[in-house]
């Protein structure tokens, strides 16, 4: 059998990063800028990483041209939302579940899986960092990637635009589930205080500029549910507690488990929706089984 061509992608990349970065520490910033044009006119990239290297672009120009720099950097976030902030101009993107049917998506999202046992394997690893204590960075990504794998537009608009909660589902038509994640928070104090709360009515007050009035539910993740005398909510809100917080992983993981034995290319939309109820799973089931109302001091 003859032995496959070498692939010459990666050294291709490397090679014009070098020269790149080589042409602006030698005071050529045009140059460098060029030079990453010409490889992302000539070479296949994946939208994040063609952000990243439009964030290279607006680095070397930087020097030269601001107005610039910024234009690129602007494209580079919109491609790629973990990267640095443009200065100004950015445009906040609003999620939404109009025309979005869950069902669906929850069938495409186990298609992506080659056999049961790597869809299990992947819940078993969003289950494993969505605990208390875990860095919240980790938490906070399980909790996207834990809303998209039950069907969901998710968004991480304190990690994307920098501002607003840390978690976002649109659930269906005109109905969010907005999350504050305090995951960290030692254990043993027992009050909600003034600087977290403060966080949960920025967030609230976010959610309202850019979503006005659609109905949302407003959730905090945090061990207590008392909320000190010098804190205090502007809006409903209600809390995740760990106890919550494993009935939800279990009734996930069960939900899932019964992809065990399944074609994941032939899933049944019927199963999937009864099984959503089973392990109370639903839309109605997310906004009122695990949570509770906050208790005042």
């Amino acid at each position: 059998m003859p032995t496959p061509p070498p692939d010459t992608r990666a050294l291709t990349l490397f090679s014009a990063e070098r020269t790149a970065e080589n042409q602006f520490q030698q005071g050529q910033p045009e140059k460098a800028v060029a030079t990453i044009q010409g490889l992302l006119d000539i070479q296949v990239c994946s939208e994040s990483d063609k952000g990243w290297y439009l964030q290279e672009m607006a680095r070397y120009a930087y020097l030269n041209d601001k107005s610039e720099s910024n234009n690129l950097q602007i494209a580079a976030h919109q491609k790629n939302r973990f990267l640095f902030k443009p200065r100004h101009g950015m445009k906040i993107t609003n999620i939404s579940a109009v025309g979005h049917k869950r069902i669906e998506t929850i069938i495409d999202w186990g298609r992506t899986f080659d056999t049961p046992s790597e869809l299990l394997l992947e819940i078993d690893d969003i289950l494993g960092r969505l605990r208390f204590g875990v860095a919240a960075d980790a938490f906070e990504a399980a909790v996207d990637e834990l809303g998209r794998a039950l069907g969901f537009e998710t968004q991480r608009p304190d990690k994307e635009w920098k501002q607003g909660p840390d978690n976002l589902w649109a659930l269906r038509d005109n109905q969010y589930l907005l999350i504050e994640c305090k995951n960290q928070v030692d254990k043993n104090r027992k009050e909600i205080n003034k600087d977290e709360s403060g966080q949960m009515n920025n967030s609230c007050a976010w959610f309202k500029k850019h979503y006005g009035d659609s109905p949302v539910k407003n959730m905090m993740v945090i061990w207590t549910r008392t909320v000190g005398q010098a804190a205090g909510f502007n809006a409903p809100v209600e809390i995740l507690t760990d106890s919550s917080l494993s009935r939800l992983s279990k009734n996930v993981r069960g939900f899932f488990g019964e992809f065990g034995k399944a074609d994941l290319q032939n899933l049944s939309a019927t199963k999937i929706q009864a099984n959503l109820k089973a392990y109370k799973l639903t839309v109605e089931d997310l906004l009122g089984h695990y949570s509770e109302k906050p208790k005042q001091l």
